[in-house]
């Protein structure tokens, strides 16, 4: 009985080892390979809650950075456009582009409170538009904001995170970049003390 039981002990660690061995050059597939993560099983949920209640909301994730918080209280996934389009003739509408689902409540903002009215769905014409800037200009741009706003005889493109910023002009027709480009930093900002929430949201990266 001592000898079975070691034998299986063994087997066991052996079989861990040769697991873990494999996994590393991708050979085998591990529990956590066949296994959504916890943040995409909350994007997953997410998905979920927005076909139940805006069955008619169609929209494509990959235009989307989504990300997954979470404290003692509530889980929230957050969409935010990669790429922000405002055409020429809503330039004075103050139109939204991201939402955040609550999996806690199912809680659907903005869209429970504010409908769809000033959220930015483009038409065909206008994406035609926005994609002959993406490749005009090569965008998205990883690490900044980025933003393109239709004027009458060009399209104006601003990129920025949190330490620089850049405004920049190409044409409409022939989609090359106009002189006049703006490019600069942003002067740090002192440090002031700062409140610590008591129980904040933390992002969910796995």
């Amino acid at each position: 009985m001592t000898y079975l039981y070691f034998a299986v002990l063994l087997f066991l660690s052996v079989s861990t080892q040769a697991d873990i061995h494999n996994t590393r050059f991708g050979h085998t597939l591990s529990i956590s390979q066949t296994m959504p993560s916890q943040k995409d099983q909350c994007i997953q949920q997410s998905h979920k809650i927005l076909a139940s209640k805006y069955p008619e909301f169609v929209f494509d994730s990959l235009l989307y950075d989504i990300t997954v918080w979470k404290n003692f209280k509530e889980t929230i996934v957050r969409y935010r456009r990669i790429i922000r389009f405002t055409p020429l003739n809503k330039k004075d509408s103050n139109l939204s582009f991201d939402f955040e689902v609550n999996l806690s409540n199912q809680d659907i903002s903005p869209f429970d409170y504010w409908g769809f009215d000033n959220f930015y769905i483009p038409t065909a014409e206008e994406q035609e538009h926005l994609d002959f800037v993406i490749r005009s200009f090569g965008l998205p741009r990883s690490g900044f904001n980025n933003s393109i706003v239709e004027t009458s005889d060009m399209y104006v493109i601003y990129l920025d995170n949190e330490m620089v910023f850049g405004q920049y002009y190409i044409d409409k027709i022939t989609g090359k970049q106009s002189m006049g480009a703006v490019e600069g930093n942003y002067e740090p900002m002192p440090d002031f003390p700062e409140l610590t929430p008591t129980d904040p949201l933390i992002e969910i990266t796995d």
